[in-house]
C-alpha cells in the first residue's frame, strides 16, 4: 500500500459508522496503528465512556474473552458509538476460535464498532474463512521496494524536504526492514540536513550504522537463535540512538520468519521475497522449535513494548528482557 492508497483508506475508515466489524492484518505495524488512530478520533475526548482496548495475550483464563462481548453490548455514553479494539488477535488460536464462534451467534449492536488487529489472516483455516465473511478485511503488509520509496518521499515532504531518487534507494538498502525504521531514519536525516534536498551522502553519513553495520547481523543472530550475539548487537544499536520499538520490530520480523517456516515451509521463499536466499537457513533453524513457543515469544515483544509505555522499565532494559526471555522460552 502506497501513501495515496493509505490516505484514502484512512479517510474512509475515519467516517465509518456503526455497526461495523473491521479486521486489520499484516506486518506493517505503523500502518495498522495509524488506522486504529482513525477510529479513536471518532470518540476523541470521550475515550473513557466509548472506547475499550483489549490485548489478546492479556486474556489469561478460558473465559476472559467474554469481556469483549460485554463491552460490545454496553451502551455508549456521551457518544453515538462504542468502539472496541482487540489487538494481537492471532497470539492464541484457542481464544481466537472461541471469539469467532461467539461472533457467529452474536446479535451485533447497532451502536458498536469492533476493530481487530492481527499479524495474519489464514484463509486455509475455518476461522480465517469465517473472518472474511464477517469482517471487512484490510491487508497492511510491509511495503515493497517501490512503495517504500514513495513513503520515504512522503515522509520527507511532510518535513519540508525533498529527497533524490538515489538517496531514497540508499535509505531502503540501509534501513528498509520496516516502515517504522524508515520513518525514524528520515526524521534523523531531516534534523541533520540544512539544505532543502537530501542526497546520498547525507543518508550515508546519518544512517551508516543502522543495517549496514549491525542490523543484518542482528536479524541473522535472531534467526540463527544466537541470542547472546543478538543481545550485544541490540545494545550497540540503542547506543547509536535506535528506538526500542524499532529493534523489537526487527526481532518480530525475524521470529515471524521462523514461525512461517513452521506453518508453511514451502511458501517461505515467496514470503521472503528478495530475502528468499535465506529460506533454507531459516527452515533449518526453525525445524527443532515448537510453533506455540515461537508464538509465545512474539507475545513477549508486545509485553516489552508495554513495559516502556507503562514506564515500568526503560527502553534498554525492556529490550534486554525480551531477548533474554525469548532465549529461555525457545530453549525449553
Amino acid at each position: 500500500m502506497n501513501p495515496a492508497q493509505y490516505i484514502r483508506t484512512f479517510k474512509e475508515l475515519s467516517q465509518t459508522s456503526p455497526p461495523a466489524k473491521i479486521f486489520l492484518y499484516g506486518d506493517a505495524k505503523l500502518l495498522k496503528d495509524g488506522l486504529m488512530r482513525a477510529f479513536r478520533k471518532q470518540v476523541e475526548g470521550m475515550e473513557d465512556f466509548a472506547l475499550d482496548v483489549f490485548w489478546m495475550n492479556e486474556l489469561k483464563s478460558k473465559d476472559d474473552y467474554k469481556v469483549i462481548f460485554d463491552s460490545l453490548l454496553s451502551l455508549p455514553m456521551l457518544s453515538d458509538r462504542r468502539i472496541v479494539i482487540l489487538r494481537n488477535f492471532d497470539v492464541s488460536r484457542a481464544t481466537e476460535k472461541k471469539i469467532i464462534e461467539g461472533l457467529s451467534n452474536f446479535s451485533f449492536p447497532d451502536t458498536a464498532m469492533l476493530i481487530v488487529e492481527s499479524e495474519s489472516l489464514d484463509m486455509r483455516r475455518k476461522e480465517g474463512r469465517a473472518i472474511s465473511k464477517m469482517f471487512r478485511t484490510i491487508e497492511l503488509p510491509t511495503p515493497n521496494e517501490r512503495e517504500m520509496g514513495e513513503w520515504i518521499s512522503y515522509f520527507a515532504r511532510r518535513a519540508g524536504k525533498k529527497m533524490t531518487i538515489s538517496a531514497a534507494k540508499e535509505l531502503i538498502n540501509i534501513a528498509g526492514i520496516s516502515l517504522a525504521a524508515v520513518r525514524e531514519e528520515v526524521e534523523k536525516i531531516v534534523n541533520f540536513v540544512e539544505d532543502d534536498f537530501i542526497r546520498v551522502e547525507d543518508v550515508r553519513q546519518v544512517c551508516a550504522h543502522s543495517r549496514s553495520a549491525h542490523i543484518f547481523q542482528f536479524a541473522n543472530a535472531v534467526q540463527s537463535l544466537d541470542f547472546d550475539l543478538a543481545m550485544k548487537l541490540s545494545i550497540k544499536l540503542m547506543n547509536f540512538g535506535e528506538q526500542h520499538s524499532v529493534i523489537l520490530s526487527w526481532m518480530n520480523r525475524s521470529l515471524g520468519d521462523l514461525l512461517w517456516a513452521k506453518i508453511d515451509p514451502n511458501g517461505l521463499a515467496k514470503r521472503l521475497g528478495k530475502r528468499a536466499f535465506l529460506a533454507q537457513k531459516i527452515k533449518n533453524a526453525a525445524q527443532p522449535l515448537d510453533r506455540e513457543k515461537i508464538i509465545s515469544a512474539l507475545a513477549l515483544l508486545h509485553q516489552a513494548d508495554m513495559m516502556v509505555k507503562k514506564s515500568s522499565a526503560d527502553p534498554k532494559t525492556a529490550v534486554i528482557w525480551a531477548i533474554a526471555r525469548t532465549k529461555e522460552m525457545l530453549a525449553e
